[in-house]
């Protein structure tokens, strides 16, 4: 996914700038703009929080919060709107806090930054990433925001020289760079050396900083630039696996992922609705779809000119009655509706439509899988759902590659 990060925060921006736009001038919020707005608000919740805008997600969330409630300020909403585009505009924003008092958020003493997410793990080996402090952690985030190449250098010294090669060593190393995290290293220990392994983040040319291990004497075990992202489904499940496995981590569940995708690069238009598709789907079944333990699979493949995309999870399933009594709550089908299994079943793609009774920050907005179908339609494709309570759900997804 080439600069996705910076793709998502270019669009996000100028999505965020014409709805601030539209929402000045309009006379009323009807109800077909405001759930605009809320597919808007809930796809950037999802996707800053993967790649580390932990301000932006946490701000969108309550941003819908004020959207959800029963008296809304146009004059507090539009400047939370142009907070949130600066929060995306800037890598290092922090939420003011007379806005969050304005706007009745109650634990002030937390406010975010978008620099202390645990959902976003930069392109690094975990064996590394799971070293660091939280300091070095937030050095990293920094870091790969800003589009640096990440490297592990691996160097060993005698112990007569071990003090001063290292210094001398990474002052080479911090003229065209910064060093993130100074680990130990066995490799060495049967030669009689001391070993270090050296998280560094540059943005120099490669070649230069191959002449700068070699120089030093040092390897090269890992180079970010030779793991690049590509616009590739399998490099798009491997980011939605990421942002689940955290979601998992965040609610104390142990979740396993099986995932199979072709390598075929994808354009970049169409990568976009994969990937938000995907992050809706794995937060869904994450959050409520599977109770503490689970099985997510993931199948995204090319077939002729269309892309096919399977996303399923052993958990609790489709409940038939409750999306119908839920459905007739909300006043979106009649309490005589005679539904067959998949028109009850595509009411779960409907506006507001949720069958979890309390709002996270994930889900229960009723936004989620409308936002998908929307976004999937645009395109010219189709979106279905199965399942049965408790065997588990299946979402199908069909849409054109090019």
């Amino acid at each position: 996914m080439e600069d996705f990060r910076q793709q998502f925060t270019l669009e996000a921006v100028a999505r965020l700038k014409h709805l601030s736009a539209n929402l000045r001038a309009a006379e009323t919020l009807s109800e077909s703009f405001k759930r605009e707005i809320f597919r808007t608000l809930h796809t950037i919740k999802g996707t800053a929080q993967t790649f580390g805008f932990s301000a932006s997600s946490f701000l969108a969330h309550e941003l819908e919060n004020l959207l959800a409630a029963r008296e809304i300020s146009y004059i507090l909403f539009c400047e939370g709107l142009e907070i949130l585009t600066k929060s995306l505009e800037q890598k290092d924003f922090e939420i003011p806090k007379s806005f969050l008092k304005k706007a009745g958020v109650g634990n002030l003493g937390g406010v975010r930054t978008n620099l202390d997410s645990e959902e976003f793990a930069p392109e690094i080996p975990d064996e590394f990433f799971a070293q660091l402090s939280n300091q070095e952690k937030i050095a990293l985030r920094s870091a790969a925001q800003e589009d640096k190449n990440l490297f592990c250098l691996e160097i060993g010294f005698a112990l007569t020289e071990f003090a001063d090669g290292l210094i001398n060593f990474r002052e080479s190393l911090n003229a065209s760079g910064e060093i993130i995290a100074t680990l130990p290293s066995a490799k060495f220990n049967a030669e009689g050396k001391i070993g270090f392994q050296i998280l560094y983040a540059s943005s120099a040319e490669i070649s230069k900083i191959k002449t700068l291990a070699e120089t030093g004497g040092a390897n090269i075990i890992f180079d970010s630039s030779e793991n690049a992202l590509s616009n590739s489904l399998e490099t798009v499940a491997a980011h939605a696996v990421r942002h689940g496995q955290a979601i998992a981590k965040k609610f104390g569940k142990q979740i396993y992922f099986e995932v199979a995708a072709d390598e075929t690069e994808i354009s970049a238009d169409k990568l976009k609705v994969v990937f938000d598709a995907l992050l809706h789907l794995v937060r869904n079944a994450v959050d409520h779809g599977i109770a503490s333990e689970g099985t997510i699979k993931m199948h995204l493949k090319v077939e002729g000119e269309n892309l096919h995309l399977t996303v399923s999870d052993n958990g609790n399933g489709i409940d038939l009655p409750a999306i119908k009594a839920q459905a007739t709550a909300k006043n979106l089908i009649s309490a005589d509706a005679i539904l067959t299994e998949q028109e009850t079943i595509d009411l779960i793609f409907l506006p507001e439509f949720s069958t979890k009774l309390e709002v996270s920050e994930i889900s229960g907005r009723g936004v989620g899988l409308d936002a998908v179908k929307t976004a999937i339609t645009e395109v010219g494709g189709k979106i279905s759902g199965g399942g049965e309570s408790g065997k588990g759900t299946t979402f199908e997804i069909v849409l054109p590659r090019r």
